[in-house]
C-alpha cells in the first residue's frame, strides 16, 4: 500500500471488473476512498468486498450513467458519502462488432451513449465539484484503434477517437479550474469480458478460453501478447496521481507497441 492518492475521493466507472476494477483496487490501496459505479449490484458488491472486506473507503452505485439523471446522482452520492470528489476514471465501455454497412440506429444510440454520452454525464457533474475543491483530475480510457483503425469495429473505434477529442476540449475548458483531462488507450488487454466472449463462442470452459487467450498472444503488438488489466490500470493511477501534475490533454498508449507497429 502506497499514499499516493491518500485522502482523496474517486470515481471509477465499469468498476465492477476489469480495467476498472484493477484501477478502483489500486486507487484504494494508495488511500483514495473509491465509488465504484456500473450496471449490475451484485457484481459491484463483489468486487467492492473483494478490494475491502470491511467495507472501509468503498461504496457502490449500479446506474446505466447514459441516463444523465444517475450520471448527476452517481457523482452526487459520492460527495454525500466521502466529502468531496477528486479523481472521476472513465472505464465503463460497451462494443458493437460489424462494418457500418451493418449498423443500426439502436446500434448507434447504445454504443455512442455508453461509450460518449456518459462520460460526458460524468464530467458534466463532476467537474463544477472538482473546480469548487480546488481541482481535480479526470481519466477516460479509450483504445489504440482510435488512432490506427481495424476492421469490423467501425462504431467502436469511432467512439473511442470522439473520446480523445472530447478529452482535449474539456483539458482546454477546464485547465483554468485546476482539471487535468486526459486518456488512456489500452491495447489489447485480457479481461474477464474477453474471456467470457470467447467461451461463448467456442463452448470452452472460462479457464480453457483463458489459457487458449494467453497462448495465441497477440502477434499485431511488438511484444507478442495482451495486457493484464493492472498494466492499464498503474497508467490510469499516474494519471489520476499527483506525479502527473503537469500532464494535460495527453493520451497515453499502453498498447505493446500496436500503434506504432501500424502507424
Amino acid at each position: 500500500m502506497g499514499n499516493r492518492l491518500d485522502g482523496r475521493v474517486a470515481i471509477v466507472t465499469g468498476g465492477s471488473g476489469g480495467i476498472g476494477a484493477a484501477s478502483a483496487r489500486l486507487f484504494w490501496e494508495e488511500g483514495a476512498s473509491v465509488m465504484l459505479v456500473d450496471l449490475k449490484s451484485a457484481a459491484l458488491d463483489e468486487t467492492a468486498n473483494q478490494i475491502s472486506p470491511i467495507g472501509e473507503r468503498i461504496a457502490v452505485f449500479a446506474a446505466d450513467l447514459v441516463d444523465e439523471s444517475l450520471a448527476a446522482e452517481a457523482v452526487g452520492e459520492t460527495v454525500d458519502r466521502f466529502g468531496k470528489l477528486d479523481v472521476l476514471a472513465n472505464v465503463a465501455a460497451v462494443r458493437v462488432y460489424g462494418p457500418v454497412t451493418e449498423a443500426t440506429g439502436e446500434s448507434w444510440d447504445r454504443i455512442v451513449g455508453v461509450n460518449l454520452r456518459a462520460v460526458a454525464n460524468c464530467c458534466k457533474y463532476a467537474i463544477p465539484l472538482m473546480a469548487a475543491g480546488g481541482g481535480g483530475t479526470i481519466v477516460n480510457v479509450s483504445s489504440s484503434n482510435a488512432n490506427v483503425g481495424r476492421a469490423g469495429m467501425a462504431q467502436y473505434d469511432a467512439t473511442k477517437s470522439a473520446l480523445l477529442a472530447l478529452t482535449r476540449s474539456m483539458a482546454c475548458d477546464h485547465a483554468g479550474e485546476r482539471i487535468r483531462v486526459n486518456t488512456v488507450s489500452p491495447g489489447p488487454t485480457l479481461t474477464p469480458f474477453h474471456v467470457r466472449n470467447r467461451a461463448a463462442k467456442t463452448g470452452e470452459s472460462l479457464a480453457e478460453a483463458e489459457a487458449a487467450m494467453r497462448a495465441a498472444g497477440a502477434p499485431n503488438t511488438l511484444l507478442g501478447r495482451q495486457a493484464e488489466p493492472i498494466e492499464i490500470a498503474y497508467a490510469i493511477l499516474f494519471l489520476a496521481g499527483p506525479e502527473s501534475s503537469y500532464v494535460t490533454g495527453a493520451n497515453f498508449s499502453i498498447d505493446g507497441g500496436l500503434s506504432g507497429l501500424r502507424s
